[in-house]
């Protein structure tokens, strides 16, 4: 394509990030042909049929819970964040299924302020501080795993926002379902959108549970026993493993209404539920790395999926997609989030930024990355 500055037509994606490519017609490889995939997203395609399917056991699942409600200290685990969707999913549990709830928060080290102010404010707003646990003491395990992740990443096409999302997830839902297992509580219910259908939809069956809940070969060098703890044992995978479930697969998500109910209810301030806010600073580390190692927002491969649902929101995500890319280049973007992950993994973000330019250097998109960089720096990319 000879005018490389376009952006795709009818979505947000530009030309050269991450091998997109524009058609004739100025439209992008996904939304050419909706089955295109790409390392680092693809359309999940579920059909009618199955979602009903899985919807019919979430409903089975919720009155089997009423069902052992008077039996049970608690009905099951939520794995909550602070988010706008862990905090929408406990209000429906307490105040729509009458069910009573444990949430478990896991701390990597860098939740965000507004993450940890959404918490206090639901836990006092419902009076649930005797149903929540926070776990704090996996911090130094987390900063291990997220420095070896910074300082291995080798792909030229997968981003390391991917890939360390991927691993930082698996871990936290394990320690979830660990605290789930020492209590004996069945189920773990996680808060997860219905675009986020990366890996797994509705259910992580009991084998990916395991699979994914013991400590890859290539990180065992790296960790003692100290952090193996948070990871599955053998003596784990012996008991019942409770079942791990994401219902906004399959019921009912409507954004502006969960924002909006959380906020009039006082869960969260108004404002406070937008995950830009409350995405951790390890993410945002990770997608200022990806911006300077593959020229583009990684997230906007996912936010272009929702301008195809709804294309009058274009506008607003191309925008968000532009600051972001101007903060970071600025120096602005989460600055004192930013400070506070280098100093905590012990690497400044200048070695980081020679390793960056040592892997351009050898990637075949070296050309294309710095073009699609400069025409942001020129505000030209629109």
């Amino acid at each position: 394509m000879n005018n490389v500055s376009v952006v795709c037509t009818n979505c947000i994606l530009h030309y050269g990030f991450l091998g997109i490519e524009l058609n004739s017609d100025g439209l992008c490889n996904f939304c050419a042909d909706p089955d295109h995939k790409n390392p680092n997203w693809s359309k999940v395609r579920i059909s009618e049929l199955i979602r009903a399917v899985y919807l019919r056991d979430w409903e089975d699942t919720v009155r089997a819970m009423k069902m052992t409600h008077n039996g049970k200290d608690y009905d099951c685990v939520i794995g909550y964040s602070g988010g706008k969707d862990s905090t929408a999913l406990v209000d429906t549990f307490i105040t729509e299924y009458d069910l009573n709830p444990l949430l478990v928060t896991v701390d990597t080290g860098f939740m965000t302020d507004v993450a940890k102010q959404n918490i206090r404010d639901t836990l006092t707003k419902m009076n649930f501080y005797d149903n929540f646990v926070l776990i704090e003491k996996a911090v130094p395990t987390f900063y291990m795993l997220y420095k070896y992740f910074f300082f291995n990443h080798t792909s030229n096409d997968k981003t390391l926002t991917v890939g360390i999302c991927h691993t930082c997830t698996d871990l936290i839902h394990t320690i979830v379902v660990k605290e789930a297992i020492k209590r004996s509580i069945p189920y773990v219910i996680i808060g997860f959108s219905p675009d986020q259908i990366a890996r797994y939809f509705y259910e992580t069956v009991r084998e990916d549970i395991i699979k994914d809940g013991f400590l890859d070969k290539g990180l065992s060098r790296e960790f003692d026993a100290t952090d193996l703890k948070w990871y599955l044992s053998e003596k784990d995978i012996t008991g019942k493993i409770p079942r791990l479930l994401y219902p906004y697969h399959v019921i009912e998500y409507d954004e502006a209404e969960i924002i909006g109910r959380i906020e009039v209810k006082g869960l969260i301030e108004t404002g406070k539920g937008d995950p830009v806010l409350t995405n951790c600073h390890v993410v945002k580390a990770a997608i200022m790395y990806d911006f300077f190692r593959y020229g583009g927002i990684p997230y906007a491969l996912q936010y272009a999926e929702l301008v195809r649902q709804d294309n009058g929101l274009r506008k607003k995500w191309l925008r968000t997609v532009n600051q972001v890319s101007r903060a970071i280049l600025n120096g602005n973007f989460n600055k004192d989030g930013m400070e506070l992950f280098f100093k905590n993994i012990g690497v400044s973000w200048e070695e980081l930024m020679e390793r960056i330019e040592d892997q351009r250097a050898s990637d075949p998109n070296k050309k294309q990355i710095m073009h699609n960089i400069q025409l942001i720096k020129d505000r030209k990319l629109k």
